[in-house]
């Protein structure tokens, strides 16, 4: 239900697609998160990467139960197409009598304070300027490198 992969610097696109047990991830190395690397992992609350540059196409589709995505690197990681995000319906706020019957949006995508300009003006992630926090107010240390406080989730 929960994978740490300290070391990989890439996986395979579609990699864990349907992995329905899988709940959290983390990738503190990964830089290229691939075409459909998540698809279909419909348990999945929570994607850590740290030092994400760019995520492919579908990432996270169909990922229904998706609370928290984790962006901490220094610069904006870039978006491929705002289609990354498309079946999650806590991220969309789109109803599913499933998921989410009531539509709302208590899914978040955080990322580094000084990043949070760039993000919501961007051309495809302010599509979800709305759902974007800021990493340091959900630590528990304050600081980019401290583990997210579940309670503020």
């Amino acid at each position: 239900t929960s994978i740490n992969i300290p070391n990989a610097t890439s996986v395979g696109g579609s990699a864990f697609q349907s992995c329905t047990a899988l709940q959290r991830i983390k990738f503190p190395k990964l830089t290229t998160v691939n075409n459909y690397t998540l698809g279909g992992c419909s348990a999945l609350q929570c994607a850590d990467f740290a030092k994400a540059t760019s995520l492919g196409t579908y990432v996270f589709q169909n990922c229904s139960s998706l609370k928290a995505v984790i962006l901490r690197g220094s610069t904006m990681c870039t978006l491929s197409n705002a289609n990354a995000f498309t079946g999650c319906y806590r991220i969309l706020g789109t109803t599913n009598a499933t998921y989410n019957p009531n539509g709302v949006k208590d899914g978040y995508i955080y990322i580094p304070s000084a990043l949070e300009n760039t993000y919501k003006s961007d051309s495809k992630w302010s599509e979800y300027a709305s759902q974007i926090r800021v990493l340091e107010n959900y630590t528990v240390d304050g600081t980019t490198t401290g583990e997210l406080d579940e309670s503020k989730i």
